[in-house]
């Protein structure tokens, strides 16, 4: 099972090659996005002129969103340091979904770099 980065939406909206796969991987499976992605992706929808209503709801359809609690920012707070020794580019939002998809036992599918290095994650 797969948790879906922002970066992996942003691909499935540009119809990417990796969109593609994305787009085949929702029609095949059930994935998951975490809840804090749904802040991230209203500023590139806007910026890329797509109708946030619109966009927003395909990834509701299309995924199931795994909440946010206090014990995730607890124990992401407490990766943030491990991880930043693994990956200096990392930011506490991608801190974040990372800790969502290994407590969910989830494998993590990205573009994004900030990744690299980190167990558990599949690059497009």
């Amino acid at each position: 099972m797969k948790l879906l980065d922002t970066s992996a939406w942003v691909e499935y909206f540009k119809a990417t090659q990796k969109g593609t796969k994305i787009k085949k991987l929702i029609e095949n499976s059930v994935v998951y996005t975490s809840a804090i992605s749904l802040a991230e992706l209203p500023k590139w929808i806007k910026e890329n002129n797509l109708d946030l209503d619109w966009a927003i709801d395909q990834v509701k359809v299309n995924s199931t969103i795994l909440s946010t609690d206090e014990s995730l920012f607890i124990d992401s707070g407490k990766n943030y340091v491990d991880l930043r020794k693994l990956n200096k580019k990392i930011g506490l939002i991608d801190t974040i979904i990372y800790t969502t998809a290994i407590l969910n036992h989830l494998d993590l599918m990205t573009t994004d770099s900030d990744f690299i290095n980190l167990i558990n994650v599949e690059m497009l």
